[in-house]
């Protein structure tokens, strides 16, 4: 993958012409894809692919096109016509386009390399843990693993790179219909990742799933709504904060005044001192560069003891709105988003519930009063109730209604010690990069509506 973004990066310089800058972004891939089902291997596959989104800048003026590169062992005549094809099809697009006056692209050269050594995928190794671990439980997952690429290369000798390799398996223990009275489907759902397999954590990992799946068999409890104790899971607090992301630390939706955080940027409220948010790059989880082709900082506070400390801020919202810019996404999206952890141990974190919901997963999210920074959802899968700090029963699904500057504000009792890595997953045009940094939370009275 890095020859073929080499190549590509000569074609750009081969290429230009007169005042023209040509960039262009890659993507790139040679992922393993294997599917489980009752434990056992359904569909396995892999996929090469290589995509680059090449950008002419004449003045201020800019064209766009999108093309597949020849296969990653092609050779360098084929890309180079392909690259040639797009970069006609540009110059004839750009005469007509409208001039752009935010439009912001790095011409220096910046050079950079961040790429970990390449490990394989064993997937029989894979396939056989988790034939193990799971038994005769029927679990249903989707794993993906292996080498993910993303380059900036420029006209102007910018050449940027990024490489990881991850396994990331995502699953659901399901049981039987006749497992429980009212004979309704219930699920666990869980995930496991890592540079590399490692068959005893992820042993360990589907282990903790069955042992949840044991207590979601028992009769179900049905809660009144009102206020109740809410230990979130990481995974449960990394879906709160992902809906958060959706411009609540984005200058433009700040700006704008679209922004569900925009209270805490005007200073006109605090979160709890227990919270620091920041987007960082030392996870590792996304690219040290942006579309634009300008370095990203290591680290950029967004909340820091409670309290705003900054926002994204992309090229062109930095242009619009005579900012300062960090090199932030065109999306203004934190896509390597890290919360500071807290003082309340994973062994500790049910007894310091108490009584009160573990909720493992948060779904169909969204703002009731986005300006208010109130935020509605479901609980779903394996969300127990808890008495004494054991967990006696699954709970009917419910929704809750609350504002976030209670929920991690004066609510906020305690974050876990414990980090989860969560790395995105999505897969639906490319294997994603990105991913957040998250420990548990424990919220003292979080409201549920129904």
């Amino acid at each position: 993958m890095r020859a073929l973004f080499d190549r590509l990066a000569d074609a750009l310089e081969r290429g230009v012409r007169g005042h023209e800058v040509i960039a262009a972004t890659l993507e790139a891939e040679a992922s393993e894809f294997v599917r489980i089902n009752h434990g056992r291997l359904r569909q396995a596959g892999r996929v090469e692919r290589a995509v680059a989104r090449l950008r002419l800048v004449d003045g201020e003026r800019q064209a766009l096109h999108a093309i597949t590169l020849p296969g990653l062992d092609a050779g360098s005549e084929a890309l180079d016509a392909a690259v040639v094809a797009a970069i006609g099809s540009l110059r004839g697009a750009i005469a007509d386009s409208e001039p752009d006056p935010w439009l912001d692209l790095n011409r220096a050269p910046v050079r950079s390399d961040d790429a970990t050594p390449q490990r394989g995928f064993d997937r029989a190794a894979f396939i056989d843990c988790v034939a193990a671990a799971a038994g005769d439980a029927d679990l249903v997952g989707f794993c993906s693993a292996g080498p993910v690429a993303r380059g900036f290369c420029s006209s102007t000798g910018s050449r940027q790179w990024y490489l990881r390799s991850r396994v990331a398996f995502d699953w659901s223990v399901h049981l039987p219909p006749d497992a429980s009275a009212a004979g309704e489907r219930r699920a666990v759902k869980a995930s496991w990742s890592g540079e590399t397999l490692h068959p005893d954590a992820l042993a360990r990992a589907i282990a903790a799933s069955l042992a949840d799946a044991s207590v979601i068999a028992r009769p179900v409890r049905r809660l009144a709504p009102g206020s109740y104790r809410v230990l979130l899971a990481p995974q449960g607090f990394a879906d709160l904060l992902d809906l958060l992301n959706w411009g609540g630390f984005s200058a433009r939706a700040d700006r704008s005044g679209q922004s569900p955080l925009a209270q805490l940027a005007a200073g006109r409220a605090t979160l709890s001192p227990l919270l620091t948010v920041a987007e960082d790059l030392g996870t590792g989880l996304a690219p040290g560069f942006q579309g634009d082709g300008y370095p990203r900082p290591r680290r950029v506070p967004l909340i820091e003891h409670g309290r705003f400390a900054g926002l994204l801020v992309s090229p062109r919202s930095a242009r619009e709105y005579g900012l300062e810019s960090n090199a932030a996404a065109a999306s203004e999206v934190a896509e390597s988003l890290r919360v500071a952890p807290g003082e309340l141990p994973p062994e500790a974190a049910l007894a310091r519930l108490g009584t009160g919901i573990l909720v493992s997963n948060l779904w169909y999210l969204n703002f009731s009063d986005r300006p208010a920074g109130r935020v509605t959802g479901m609980t779903r899968f394996a969300s127990l109730w808890v008495e004494d700090g054991t967990p006696v029963a699954p709970i009917e699904a419910m929704r809750f209604d609350d504002s976030v500057y209670r929920m991690l504000g004066d609510r906020l009792e305690a974050l876990g010690t414990a980090v989860a890595t969560l790395p995105a997953d999505a897969t639906y045009e490319a294997r994603a990069t990105g991913g957040v940094e998250v420990p548990s939370a424990l919220i003292s009275a979080v409201r549920f509506a129904l």
